[in-house]
């Protein structure tokens, strides 16, 4: 376990690294939740390996990647289009992962990290979905919760997920609520012996995690930052949102929410980069959300 969590955190710096404008060492050691210490022998290794690490003025890290003879198959807006048409896609479609190497062929760094952290959530899922099919209680080992900032294991039931398998529903009997994790957030899965213990009515939850029985559609305009927020906290919402208009909203967010509390939450995050054209019902709470605000 100790080596697979060295390599995901190795394959993730290779992530960081090749985003630019790059990255400080201590930026690097607080995404990693390591010290600079740690990030530092990483850097070290990928140099060895072959990878060239370079450092600018502002002593950000970054990949340093020759130019290619190779030209992608895809325009920028056919790759951004297929994009959003693959989280739709089932998982499983033997054609996924080749169309998904032909949008990256302008890095070969970035893909390969993604395959091996997606073949990691891969397996996460499948002991989840076993432990539902099979109705045991599960343990998911260093979940990172971004309410608390805590980073601990959580004994739950699993229930089901959303669509992609980007969010799960599960019942934390310690707490005694149903609640919604991020697979992507969860570094292990163990699966017990012992019987799931919830035995309510499931709900289906929506996009951003949240259960309830009615459904409101919203439509949202976003800034180019907004858009980039809510398709990376949010994976499920990317095939949902598109581009609309040129301006300070370019992009659209159009899908369905059980509850207010999830997508407020994200709003009111992003004050003056998000419009809400519908529902009115979404605005007043967003207007009563904020005047409950203590500066």
């Amino acid at each position: 376990m100790i080596e697979q969590q060295k390599l995901l955190r190795l394959f993730k710096l290779i992530r960081l690294l090749a985003d630019r404008p790059g990255r400080t060492l201590q930026q690097l050691a607080d995404s990693l939740e390591v010290n600079k210490r740690t990030v530092y022998r990483y850097l070290k290794l990928l140099e060895e390996i072959g990878y060239l690490v370079d450092t600018d003025e502002h002593d950000r890290h970054f990949l340093f990647e020759a130019d290619s003879p190779r030209r992608p198959a895809f325009t920028p807006e056919e790759s951004a289009l297929v994009s959003r048409l693959l989280t739709s896609a089932a998982p499983e479609n033997p054609l996924r992962s080749s169309i998904r190497r032909k949008l990256y062929l302008t890095s070969e760094l970035v893909p390969l990290a993604d395959e091996l952290l997606d073949r990691h959530q891969g397996q996460v899922v499948e002991r989840l979905s076993e432990a539902i099919r099979d109705n045991r209680q599960v343990r998911l080992v260093r979940y990172q919760s971004a309410n608390s900032g805590s980073i601990r294991d959580r004994l739950v039931d699993p229930l089901s997920f959303t669509e992609n398998f980007a969010l799960l529903t599960a019942y934390e009997p310690v707490s005694g609520k149903e609640k919604t994790f991020k697979t992507r957030r969860i570094e292990d899965v163990q699966v017990l012996d012992s019987t799931r213990t919830y035995t309510e009515a499931e709900q289906p939850v929506d996009l951003f995690g949240w259960s309830g029985n009615t459904i409101h559609r919203v439509l949202l305009r976003l800034t180019s930052r907004a858009y980039r927020l809510l398709i990376e906290d949010y994976p499920p919402t990317r095939a949902f949102t598109e581009t609309c208009e040129t301006g300070k909203w370019p992009y659209c967010f159009r899908g369905e929410v059980r509850d207010f509390r999830g997508i407020g939450r994200f709003i009111l995050g992003l004050p003056g980069e998000v419009q809400v054209d519908e529902p009115e019902e979404l605005k007043g709470y967003l207007r009563e959300r904020a005047a409950t605000a203590i500066w």
